[in-house]
């Protein structure tokens, strides 16, 4: 199983499980993607899995906020979790 991390806007992450046909958001008790503040926030979350890769995916606003155009693709690395 994966983990694959978005960080968002405002120092907010989502997750998502990934099992080689499905990839799922982690949720909360109403059936929302949970929203977590830290990367440690997710990992206490997520403490009895294992995961074969981990990977962040960040988006940054610096050319748009530049005046360039916001084209280029995000950053994703994979972390040593």
């Amino acid at each position: 199983m994966n983990l694959f991390i978005e960080s968002i806007e405002g120092g907010t992450y989502l997750a998502a499980l990934d099992d080689g046909r499905d990839r799922d958001f982690v949720r909360d008790n109403s059936s929302k993607p949970k929203a977590f503040h830290c990367l440690n926030e997710i990992r206490e979350h997520l403490s009895g899995l294992q995961f074969e890769r981990v990977t962040l995916k960040q988006s940054t606003p610096y050319d748009e906020m530049c005046g360039l155009d916001s084209g280029a693709e995000a950053l994703e690395i994979e972390l040593e979790w």
